[in-house]
């Protein structure tokens, strides 16, 4: 699997994500949503495949992780990626902020920013707010 990044200003994908979230129907549907806001993303269902595409040395500007993955969750994930040395920013997703346990645990894990999932149109515009901040 490789991903090239694209650097012409003139293609729809300007920014590229990594996308891990461990529920198939959530990950497309967050693909596409991503897609049509101009994110290239590569979607990943679990850690371990998140890590095997990060260490063909693909590069990303946003990776976003669901908190929950199947075996290794979150913010683990983020630990490990940090470990690696990548820079990448990177971006936890929650199902809701009451849990203010997995937020502080991705806070813990040095995310740049947290967003609320399932995404609607009032979320997608929160992301595009928070990606703009945060490039």
């Amino acid at each position: 699997m490789r991903i090239i990044k694209h650097e012409s200003n003139d293609t729809p994908y300007a920014i590229t994500a990594l996308l891990v979230d461990g529920v198939t129907p959530t990950r497309r549907l967050e693909h596409h949503m991503f897609e049509s806001i101009g994110i290239r993303t590569e979607p990943a269902n679990s850690a371990e495949e998140a890590m095997q595409i990060l260490s063909t040395g693909v590069n990303f500007d946003f990776i976003f992780v669901d908190f929950d993955l199947p075996i290794t969750n979150g913010p683990q994930l983020m630990r490990q990626i940090r470990a690696m040395g990548i820079r990448s920013k990177m971006v936890g997703m929650l199902e809701n902020y009451i849990n203010n346990q997995n937020l502080q645990m991705f806070q813990q894990a040095r995310a740049d920013a947290c967003i609320t999932k399932p995404f609607n149109q009032e979320s997608l515009q929160h992301m595009i707010g928070i990606l703009q901040r945060i490039l």
